[in-house]
């Protein structure tokens, strides 16, 4: 141990804040976190992303939304459902954002279908929302596209998850508050604020839902996606009401002939005519 001292002795003093003291004795305190250093702007955990959930989206289906965040691969499970998305039948199909009316019919159905379902697979892996309550409060939700893909579950991080059929959806649509006042969507505003907030409101039989979003387009592509999911769901509801569970009841009295059957009818002896046919 007498032998380790001076050297110990001969490092401490190379460390020292003065640098050419080899004597006198300098107490260090080093201090280790594995604590990130604080950001300029603050996020709130629930928004924030965490490098260790699989299941945390970031809102990234805006403008740079067409293509798939980081060009990630499709796995499996994600093409099984790639192939069960297509697009319900309707009339006439919304034009997706940043394509104008010019834009040739089948390029817009081809845009729109690839938007369709990148929408639903971030749903299905779950993405966090911006609520706004019934009382006029802000609250970050996780909501997720359930397996069957006609149902959203919603954890609003209280302990409660609650599930809404979209085949329950009686009306889904955008509205705009611009300075606490609400507009109708395409309605003029008065002036631009930085206040301004696209509101989509997803309407159930008893119950309503708002998403908050910033910017236009993000919200015309959640109201866009999401009408389709809801048109997907109610067709094939509508789809399995139409097709019976069980056949017709005279359909199951029609048995078909066994061979013992068979056998019997043709053993069976006739009958002989009546006497005054003979």
């Amino acid at each position: 141990m007498s032998l380790l001292m001076p050297r110990l002795d001969w490092i401490l003093g190379c460390c020292t804040a003065g640098g050419c003291e080899s004597h006198g004795q300098t107490e260090f305190q080093v201090q280790l976190s594995s604590e990130p250093a604080p950001a300029h702007g603050a996020k709130h955990l629930l928004t924030s992303g965490d490098s260790f959930d699989i299941t945390f989206t970031p809102r990234l289906f805006g403008t740079q939304g067409l293509s798939r965040a980081s060009n990630a691969p499709f796995t499996p499970r994600q093409r099984d459902l790639r192939a069960q998305l297509e697009l319900p039948s309707l009339q006439t199909y919304p034009v997706p954002p940043n394509l104008g009316p010019e834009t040739a019919e089948e390029v817009r159905k081809e845009r729109l279908l690839e938007m369709y379902r990148e929408f639903a697979l971030d749903l299905h892996t779950g993405m966090y929302l911006t609520q706004l309550t019934s009382n006029r409060d802000y609250a970050d939700i996780h909501v997720q596209l359930m397996e069957d893909l006609t149902t959203l579950k919603l954890d609003q991080s209280n302990g409660r998850i609650i599930e809404f059929p979209l085949t329950n959806v009686s009306k889904v649509y955008r509205i705009v508050k611009n300075d606490d006042k609400w507009y109708a969507a395409g309605t003029p505003l008065p002036h631009s604020s930085a206040n301004t907030e696209q509101i989509v409101v997803v309407e159930f039989m008893r119950r309503k839902l708002a998403f908050v979003f910033k910017e236009l387009q993000v919200s015309q592509r959640f109201l866009i996606c999401m009408e389709l999911l809801i048109r997907r769901a109610q067709q094939k509801q509508a789809l399995r009401s139409l097709t019976p569970t069980f056949p017709p009841q005279h359909a199951q009295s029609r048995q078909c002939p066994t061979p013992r059957l068979v056998h019997d009818a043709m053993t069976r002896p006739i009958p002989s005519p009546p006497d005054n046919l003979k």
